[in-house]
């Protein structure tokens, strides 16, 4: 509930007789301007952290974007490395292959 809206129910409330400070005693009606300004500061706080999720929100956003990028790139390497390892694995039968026949030519 926005302050405005705390408000405007306590006004509700006063019309119909359901929070008044007549006939409250002095201390009474501080303790109920206190609990209105407590409910206008929490309600000030409320805003301040919503706005700082929404930072972090969006923070979080990009470092999602970032690691994906990342992750691209590392996919991109893991094929290149399995392409060069299969290349590497044929080139190494064919050097055994024409070894055993200079070998078995001897």
């Amino acid at each position: 509930m926005g302050s405005s809206e705390a408000l405007s129910r306590v006004k509700r409330l006063r019309k119909l007789g359901g929070l008044t400070f007549q006939g409250v005693s002095g201390e009474g009606e501080a303790n109920s301007r206190r609990l209105i300004e407590n409910v206008r500061m929490l309600e000030r706080e409320r805003v301040k952290l919503l706005g700082e999720v929404e930072v972090l929100r969006k923070l979080a956003r990009s470092k999602v974007n970032a690691l994906r990028g990342e992750v691209a790139v590392l996919q991109e390497d893991e094929e290149v490395l399995k392409e060069l390892l299969r290349i590497l694995e044929t080139t190494t039968d064919q050097i055994r292959k024409l070894s055993k026949k200079s070998g078995s030519k001897r």
